[in-house]
């Protein structure tokens, strides 16, 4: 009996090799995602603590300059929240990168899949073939 070859096993193995590049890029897009979702919280934390701290007294300039350094802190967590943002909209495309390659894969698996049952078919057939062969051909030497 001849081994099944599945003709299309290099795409197979190459859209695998996709899925798996591409589940790759999405670890790393989450990663990011999480290392500035981090950044983000600090900053928002730093900003509260500034904030608890009392003013009471402080002159003038020390006030402008806490007044200056909340602004800039405010500004930092706008940036920040653009490139939380951004880093969001990345994981989702590179989500759907992975499902896509996902999908395509399958699909491949699932003809492979059918081709094997094919294989087993025709081979239980021809298997089924040579034995009603042998069986007729033992009865024609038993009847003559």
């Amino acid at each position: 009996m001849a081994k099944f070859q599945f003709h299309l096993e290099p795409v197979l193995k190459q859209r695998a090799a996709k899925e798996v590049s591409a589940e790759q890029a999405l670890a790393l897009a989450r990663k990011e995602y999480n290392r500035r979702l981090t950044l983000l919280e600090n900053t928002r934390q730093s900003l509260q603590a500034l904030e608890e701290t009392g003013r009471d007294g402080l002159d003038y300039f020390e006030i402008r300059q806490h007044f200056f350094y909340r602004a800039s802190i405010n500004e930092k967590i706008k940036v920040q929240e653009k490139g939380v943002s951004a880093a969001d909209r990345v994981v989702a495309h590179k989500r759907d990168e992975a499902v896509q390659a996902r999908r395509e894969r399958q699909v491949l698996d699932k003809l492979k899949e059918q081709c094997l049952q094919n294989y087993r078919r025709e081979m239980a057939d021809r298997e089924q073939k040579e034995v009603d062969e042998l069986s007729l051909s033992i009865y024609h030497r038993r009847v003559n």
